[in-house]
């Protein structure tokens, strides 16, 4: 397939790190998922975050009066996760080489199991 694509058709894009927002919420406004904290594309964990944080959110919001505390305790609850997300995005970003990118990759696989909120 790739011998009969006409050159002109490849698309090549290099790969953009995505800057970290100041906030996700404000009053009784959230973001979540790639729009709160968007990756660099070569993890592949877009989806289960936006997950996570449903459920997280979810969470916050069972129960409570006030929407916009809520959104305050939905957001430092995955601040400290996504920053730990990020570290593990950089780390394989900057691997010297496959070897070393396979096993940063499988450490960050296991942690994202290993501490997946329970919600």
């Amino acid at each position: 397939m790739i011998a009969a694509t006409p050159e002109e058709a490849i698309l090549e894009n290099q790969i953009m790190l995505v800057p970290r927002l100041p906030y996700w919420t404000t009053g009784r406004v959230a973001l979540i998922g790639d729009a709160a904290h968007g990756l660099s594309p070569h993890l592949a964990v877009g989806g289960t975050l936006g997950i996570e944080d449903a459920g997280v959110l979810r969470a916050e919001l069972d129960g409570e009066t006030d929407p916009a505390e809520a959104l305050v305790r939905y957001e430092t609850a995955r601040r400290a996760r996504m920053d730990r997300v990020r570290e593990h995005s950089d780390a394989i970003e900057y691997a010297d080489g496959a070897v070393e990118n396979a096993e940063r990759f499988a450490a960050f696989s296991d942690w994202m199991l290993s501490t997946a909120p329970a919600t």
